[in-house]
């Protein structure tokens, strides 16, 4: 009979909290803990909580009320950026067991085995602000056995005013690029074919020595081996011609897709915003990029109904979108977070008119998502098939990112093949036939 502890875990938010997520269930398996899928059941129920939007805070209350009325009552460990911001009030409103923030999540199976032990309850919340290096971490995590994560970075410098992360993940921290150099030799030998490099500003890597981002993919792009690299995000003014000349220049070893944090496609609002660049300047990157590969995605991040938005200000906003023309847009209504310059001054318009524009852009986006995926079709593209869940039907992602799914009973998990697309369904599903 298995003696040993269940526990489930919820994680809410980005890739970096995912990736974290997945480390964590490895240190728990580690320290002879068993996972279970149904967290309703387990005995311990981890969550992974997120604030970026007033959206995401009240989905990480959700879950920890979740849990707390469970009849069973599990231990229940609360970590993330919610719980940073929050620690107090979930310890005066809820019966978490642990409380921690963004710190210590590579102490979780001790926590619970202090926790298990003593019966007491265990909050632990530093202030990030005063962290300097990045905390001891296994190094990667696994995306369907196909995919690997790196998180090469942690925090952020800039202020922007409706952004709560300086807060909740702290200032700038790099791992060290000789740790991510072995760890993706490492990859490469357990036959990893993909490798995502992650973080809360990516691109703001910096090592000791001044060695920086670009110094980073160098060295990775000379790197032996048959697999390619991918990088999760970018801020625009932190991408150099260099950058883009590397990836484009090399399309075997890097993933063609560029995201790239625009926020708002009008220069009044990014000025209210506190971001670094105009429209102008981030429409000649995205030239840059379609020059170099006219091909290349090119996704974003984008806040509607912040500051002063005035229908004039939409209206020009719309115009400048539809002459970027992204492949994909992460789009979300204006949320006020606390702490921060947004929330203070009361930036902000009517949610009735946010969320009409929002829901507006939104069809503009899979327009435009659309018109992208329409000049793939009769092309060749290369696709490492990852672990499908349909019946008869194959899926992986190609190098420029977007999911391609091919009807075939065959098992093609794990592998790289070439692909001619064929047609693109009304909700932009691609699908193709193997070469």
């Amino acid at each position: 009979m298995n003696n040993k502890k269940t526990f489930g875990l919820i994680n809410l938010g980005c890739r970096v909290n995912l990736f974290e997520s997945t480390v964590i269930i490895d240190q728990m398996i580690k320290s002879d803990f068993s996972y279970v899928k149904d967290y309703k059941n387990a005995d311990i129920v981890i969550i992974n909580t997120c604030s970026v939007t007033s959206r995401a805070d009240r989905k990480s209350r959700y879950f920890i009320n979740k849990i707390c009325n469970l009849k069973q009552h599990p231990i229940l460990v609360v970590a993330g950026c919610y719980s940073q911001i929050n620690a107090n009030q979930i310890k005066e409103e809820t019966n978490a067991s642990i409380i921690i923030g963004n710190k210590y999540k590579n102490k979780i199976p001790e926590l619970i085995k202090e926790y298990m032990q003593n019966k007491k309850q265990i909050v632990l919340i530093d202030n990030l602000f005063k962290e300097t290096k990045m905390e001891e971490f296994p190094t990667f995590s696994f995306c369907e056995n196909t995919r690997a994560v790196i998180k090469i970075q942690d925090g952020c410098n800039f202020m922007c005013s409706y952004c709560l992360i300086p807060f909740s993940r702290g200032r700038q921290r790099s791992l060290n690029h000789n740790t991510i150099l072995a760890s993706i030799n490492e990859l490469i030998k357990a036959n990893f074919y993909e490798i995502i490099l992650t973080g809360v500003n990516t691109a703001g890597y910096l090592d000791e020595n001044n060695y920086t981002f670009f110094d980073l993919l160098k060295d990775i792009n000379a790197m032996p081996g048959k697999f390619r690299v991918r990088i999760s995000s970018i801020e625009p003014f932190q991408i150099s011609k260099e950058i883009i000349d590397l990836i484009t220049n090399n399309k075997q070893r890097w993933v063609q897709e560029f995201h790239l944090c625009l926020q708002s496609a009008n220069d009044e609002i990014l000025k209210v915003m506190n971001r670094k660049y105009t429209v102008k300047e981030f429409t000649e990157l995205c030239d840059y990029i379609r020059f170099k590969n006219p091909l290349a995605s090119i996704t974003t991040d984008y806040i509607v109904g912040y500051g002063n938005e005035t229908d004039e200000i939409f209206k020009d906003e719309i115009n400048n979108l539809n002459k970027i023309h992204f492949s994909f847009m992460n789009i979300f209504p204006y949320s006020p977070r606390p702490n921060t310059a947004g929330t203070r001054k009361n930036i902000g318009i009517d949610n009735k008119v946010k969320f009409a524009r929002t829901k507006q852009l939104q069809k503009l986006a899979d327009e435009w998502t659309n018109s992208y995926l329409q000049n793939f079709i009769g092309k060749k593209v290369e696709v490492w098939f990852e672990r499908s869940t349909i019946k008869n039907t194959q899926v992986g992602h190609s190098q420029y990112f977007f999911k391609v799914y091919v009807d075939e009973t065959n098992d093609l998990h794990g592998l790289r093949k070439d692909v001619k697309i064929t047609k693109i369904l009304a909700d932009n599903k691609v699908y193709g036939e193997i070469i």
